[in-house]
């Protein structure tokens, strides 16, 4: 067990993302940090090392996007990097203030997470600044703030360089963001086709576990891109035009996981083998029209040659119409039929989805405001703002995440700087440095990094130590560092550890030529082992969640944002009240990131470097058929069914019901631990217990498209109540749910 993962975590070090290096960004970073570095020693100033802290943070800073929004990502590091370096150079001249200053200060910039991942990189960046100043005290006031000076004119300069004589066009990098949707959907769809012609369960529960997060994500992403190149801009043609393409992705994403639903229901049916594979022509086909989509919207200017659409629904119903009449109607089954006639509306829908998006994004570079885009769009795309003190208020509790950490990294800091300080440690910094570094919200992903740093910090320590042998010209070795400072930039999204070898090589060298010390290597090696072991025994020891405790709430959020779906699309098909439009879309946006959320829970969990108890089965099924679950209400979701006789409508109003009471059941069972309710007779509750002449014989003949659909939900739900009982009997507890007086859910 230890052998085997101790092999796991190895190759968590090693394993490189499939990403390409960020090439143009490891030369900017690598001109914002190294000329100034330069331009300071020409002139013999004293400031050289804070020049080159604001030009390398804030060039970091620059993760692209909207001009916006790396503008003021850029100007906050910036500023909370001056301060910070100005009141950590003012602290460390007094030894018995450095200590609690380091706690409030460090857990202050941890605690701008609340405000999002841009805010919580931020105060990172800025803790990382306030712990070297700490290690170099200001000897004067005037001092301090010839610190904040120089640190501002890197940073100025690293922003001229990126926002200014680095040319960037606006919605460049949101149009990158919508392609890229279409290229995920592409992908989405040629999988579908591949996979309709027959093929097993498991191959299409692989397509959910591989696809759907992935493209869920993407369409967050290029939401959140497109929301801030928008913001505080005048309203465009272009714009308008993105967020229409944007919109039409995601339909396309829904009415791309029904067809799919569909599909694997027909997969084996008997008289559709031809529907089967012409909707394999129509998928590929539609697959290459998205990919030409995506390149349409990635070019700039005029569009040379729209999409091909040479493809629709029509065959597909001609097909049907042929095997009914060649093999008669009773080889088919009438489920089937009704089926194989759903994928066809299914198929016309996403012909003219493909239509309109043709045709919006072949005007692009049209920036007249677009007509189509105030019909068509329905959802609201901008960031909605919150107050300013909420994220405060929900995160000042014990059980928040935020919180924790930020106490978690403070404290450790704090020891970090009281240890280097009894130690006498040259280049103390490094140490605290490594732990603000590593110390990440969660143990998992803390230890993993933590091996990546060390391992990382010895070989480029080992390589700063032979080229240190050698070359003693600084010229030289300036110019080594340039390279490295844009390799170590270039690489951090490919792999962290890579990342750290050659932040090393850099910094000890740049040490080096400053100190005239040639052995610092052994010491920047020395100060991130003992950052490492500080780092790991505060995510152990200070106010630690395991994942083990944090997951199952996070697959409970997922099964509840499931319901919520569920409740709000069967609540529009029985013709109730439904509010706003967009409000459907959002349920169906919320249920997708919840269940993203445990699925990185769940790889949390796997990392953790502690021995697992539970077994992994009913967990790793309990994730894959919330999905199947959400991917068979979004199948119901797309079809428009005929309205029901009242006493079928009755059955199905309590079917509804006892669903949303039993996925709400799951959700708490998984939650607690305990095992869920008996699974009430659902077959009963689709009409079994209805007289043959009333609502349940008109609902299994007349509606059999709406009856597969059903079962197929419940099937999914089943299969959930039997993962969560087995969770249950494996960890002991087989505590149910208090049942009403008639057997069912109370």
């Amino acid at each position: 067990m230890l052998t085997r993962r101790l092999i796991e975590h190895t190759k968590d070090v090693a394993r490189f993302a499939p990403v390409r290096p960020a090439v143009k960004a490891g030369l900017r970073a690598a001109i914002a940090t190294i000329l100034p570095v330069l331009v300071a020693s020409a002139f013999h100033l004293a400031g050289a090392i804070w020049l080159s802290v604001g030009g390398f943070n804030t060039s970091f800073a620059d993760k692209g996007g909207s001009y916006r929004s790396r503008a003021s990502s850029m100007g906050a590091v910036a500023l909370a990097c001056s301060l910070s370096i100005f009141v950590g150079g003012l602290a460390g001249a007094h030894p018995a203030l450095a200590i609690p200053v380091a706690l409030v200060w460090v857990s202050s910039c941890s605690f701008a997470g609340v405000y999002g991942p841009t805010a919580g990189f931020v105060g990172n960046i800025a803790a990382t600044a306030f712990v070297i100043s700490l290690a170099l005290p200001a000897a004067s006031l005037l001092e301090g703030l010839e610190r904040v000076g120089f640190t501002l004119v890197g940073a100025l300069w690293a922003m001229l360089l990126s926002l200014v004589l680095w040319p960037i066009r606006p919605y460049r990098p949101s149009r990158l963001a919508v392609a890229r949707c279409f290229h995920a959907l592409s992908d989405f769809v040629g999988e579908v086709g591949r996979l309709s012609t027959g093929a097993e369960t498991a191959a299409w529960q692989g397509l959910i576990q591989g696809h759907h997060g992935r493209i869920r994500e993407t369409l967050e992403a290029a939401r959140g891109t497109l929301a801030a190149t928008r913001r505080g801009r005048q309203e465009s043609g272009r714009g308008e035009r993105l967020l229409v393409l944007l919109q039409i992705a995601d339909a396309t994403f829904e009415t791309g996981v029904a067809l799919a639903d569909v599909l694997e229901s027909l997969a084996h049916g008997s008289g559709v083998r031809p529907a089967r594979e012409e909707v394999a022509r129509a998928l590929a086909a539609f697959s290459q029209s998205l990919q030409e989509l995506a390149r349409v919207v990635e070019t700039e200017g005029p569009v040379r040659r729209l999409p091909s659409l040479d493809w629709s629904a029509e065959a597909l119903r001609e097909a049907l119409a042929r095997a009914e009449t060649a093999e008669g109607a009773d080889t088919m089954r009438v489920v089937d039929r009704a089926q194989a006639l759903h994928a066809a509306r299914l198929l016309a829908q996403l012909r003219e989805f493909a239509g309109i998006a043709s045709e919006t994004a072949s005007s692009l570079s049209d920036d007249r405001p677009s007509s189509l885009g105030r019909t068509l769009l329905g959802i609201d795309l901008s960031e909605r703002k919150r107050p300013w003190l909420e994220p405060l208020r929900e995160n000042l509790s014990r059980d928040s995440v935020v919180l924790r950490h930020a106490l978690r990294v403070g404290v450790t800091t704090a020891i970090a700087v009281w240890l280097t300080a009894r130690l006498q440690q040259s280049h103390g910094y490094w140490v605290t440095i490594t732990v603000l570094t590593i110390m990440m919200p969660y143990t998992g992903p803390t230890f993993l990094k933590g091996l990546q740093r060390v391992v990382g910090t010895m070989v480029g320590g080992i390589l700063a130590a032979l080229v240190a042998a050698w070359l003693h010209d600084p010229h030289a070795i300036m110019l080594l560092v340039f390279f490295t400072v844009a390799i170590s930039v270039a690489v951090i999204s490919v792999n962290y550890g890579l990342y750290t070898v050659f932040l090393t090589i850099t910094f000890v060298l740049l040490a080096e030529v400053g100190t005239g010390d040639w052995s610092l290597a052994r010491v920047r090696i020395l100060n991130t082992l003992i950052g490492g072991a500080l780092a790991l025994a505060g995510s152990w020891l200070l106010w630690e969640r395991p994942e083990k405790e944090l997951f199952p709430e996070q697959l409970a959020a997922a099964l509840r944002a499931d319901g919520e779906y569920f409740q709000r699309v069967f609540a529009a098909w029985l013709g109730e009240p439904k509010g706003p439009e967009p409000v459907l879309g959002e349920a169906r946006r919320k249920m997708g990131l919840a269940t993203i959320n445990a699925e990185a829970s769940f790889q949390r969990l796997l990392s953790e470097p502690r021995r697992r108890t539970e077994p992994l089965e009913p967990l790793m099924t309990l994730l894959a058929y919330t999905r199947r679950f959400a991917a068979a209400v979004i199948a119901f979701s797309s079809t428009q069914h005929e309205r029901v006789t009242e006493r079928a409508r009755a059955s199905l109003e309590r079917f509804a019901r006892t669903t949303e009471q039993v996925l709400e059941d799951l959700a708490g069972a998984v939650a607690q631990g305990r095992a869920p309710g008996a699974l009430p007779d659902f077959g009963g509750l689709l009409g079994a217990d209805v007289p043959s002449s009333g609502g349940g014989e008109a609902l299994a003949v007349d509606e059999p498209l709406l009856r597969a659909q059903l079962e197929r939900v419940v099937r999914q739900l089943t299969v959930l109540h039997g993962a969560a009982s087995r969770r249950a009997t494996v960890g002991g507890s087989h505590s149910e749910t208090p049942r009403g007086p008639d057997g069912g859910y109370q």
